[in-house]
């Protein structure tokens, strides 16, 4: 195997790639709304989700599964048979996914757009998204083998290139040929980190011996859909009864307080699936593991921290900045949430804790159960007519969260 990346290394690359794939945002969000009319606009916009969408299931949702199974390998053998699992998934959805969905190209434009006329993109962005499968394996081998910064450059490139192209194509005022462009970004991705990964030479093994490790891979998938359904459910039902009791207007204030915190919450995922997940799984020791459970905390509260260090100096001047002056009255409400985003930290540590244990069941748990908590206090609060209720509902419950984490890490004296 080849050298590892260091995790200093590994720590500066996180945030160099969030920074980059909010800057594309960022990038993509100015120039398709300056160039485009508003129906291309829509257009670009919606045929971009539907990428995102076949990305995340083009191996099944297994990508962090893999990372963790791949950390945990003790041998190579280990490791061909988490490769072999993950690819056996991929050619499933494959072969699910793409002869349907091309069939279905012009229902899902009309779905989309309201009109058939994107079919052709939507046959183009479905292929390129699964084709591309691969890179998203191989990527997860190469975060699980700790060469976080090999596996974030590949991603980096092909964001990059997937960014130059869209931009291109939307001041040519192209709206599904940008979308296609920036899915052709990952046809990179595929290139780079097939040329980094072969230089671990993993073998390849005989389908009859994957028949566990597809289970497990599986296991985590599940997982993982599960979290990101019940937190779906859950947020959309509270956000329908809010807007009844509440109006319009005071939604939006919560609803751009979320997204503010999706943002940042985004960072704190991609730290511990890039580095908390595959040091602290390959780790000796529960003494090292400790070590690295706490280092973590101590990072990752910093950075989360800081986010409201920083609104809470000058929040006028971020909201004129980043939104505009309308939203000045949600200031509290953005405040409250970063608040919540602080204290998520403890649930993320104890989440992927036990998925770096090999414990999805317990992983889905914790999230689904601090989602629950704060639907029950939210609700609570909106009978009694506090619109504050749901971002109050946020921090009540990662907060209980957090308590009962640092009670069990304290008592036993261990990671759990």
């Amino acid at each position: 195997m080849t050298a590892r990346t260091a995790p200093l290394g590994a720590l500066f690359t996180v945030p160099v790639f969030f920074g980059l794939r909010v800057g594309s945002g960022l990038l993509l969000l100015k120039l398709s709304a300056n160039f485009l009319p508003v129906d291309g606009f829509a257009t670009f916009s919606q045929l971009l989700l539907f990428g995102a969408l076949l990305n995340m299931i083009a191996v099944g949702g297994a990508q962090n599964g893999l990372i963790r199974q791949v950390a945990a390998a003790e041998d190579a053998g280990a490791i061909a048979r988490a490769q072999g699992a993950a690819f056996a998934i991929w050619l499933g959805a494959l072969a699910l996914l793409a002869i349907p969905l091309a069939l279905a190209s012009g229902a899902i434009s009309v779905l989309l757009m309201g009109v058939r006329d994107h079919a052709g993109a939507v046959t183009a962005i479905t292929l390129l998204s699964l084709i591309a499968g691969p890179a998203q394996i191989w990527c997860g081998i190469l975060t699980g083998r700790k060469m976080v910064t090999a596996s974030l450059t590949a991603q980096a490139l092909g964001l990059f290139a997937g960014t130059a192209l869209a931009a291109w194509m939307t001041m040519r005022g192209q709206a599904a040929d940008a979308a296609i462009g920036f899915a052709a970004g990952s046809l990179v991705t595929l290139g780079v980190s097939f040329l980094l990964v072969s230089r671990l030479r993993i073998a390849w093994m005989a389908p009859h011996h994957l028949r566990d490790e597809i289970r497990k891979l599986l296991g985590y998938s599940t997982a993982f859909v599960g979290v990101t359904s019940a937190t779906s459910l859950a947020l959309f039902g509270l956000r329908s009864l809010y807007r009844e009791t509440f109006g319009t207007t005071d939604l939006g204030f919560w609803l751009v307080a979320n997204r503010i915190s999706d943002t940042s919450t985004q960072l704190l995922g991609l730290f511990m699936i890039q580095f908390f997940v595959p040091w602290f799984t390959a780790a000796k020791n529960a003494e090292e593991r400790r070590k690295i459970l706490l280092s973590s905390w101590v990072i990752a509260t910093a950075v989360m921290g800081s986010f409201l260090l920083v609104f809470s100096l000058v929040p006028d001047l971020l909201v004129r900045l980043l939104l505009s002056e309308a939203y000045i009255p949600a200031i509290g409400a953005i405040r409250t949430y970063m608040v919540g985003d602080m204290l998520r930290v403890w649930a993320s540590l104890a989440m992927f804790t036990a998925f770096a244990m090999g414990r999805p069941g317990r992983y889905a748990a914790i999230e689904i159960g601090a989602i629950l908590l704060m639907a029950a206090i939210t609700l609570v609060l909106m009978h009694l007519g506090d619109v504050r209720a749901p971002m109050i509902g946020y921090v009540g419950a990662y907060g209980t969260v957090a308590a009962i984490v640092t009670v069990l890490f304290l008592a036993r004296r261990r990671p759990l």
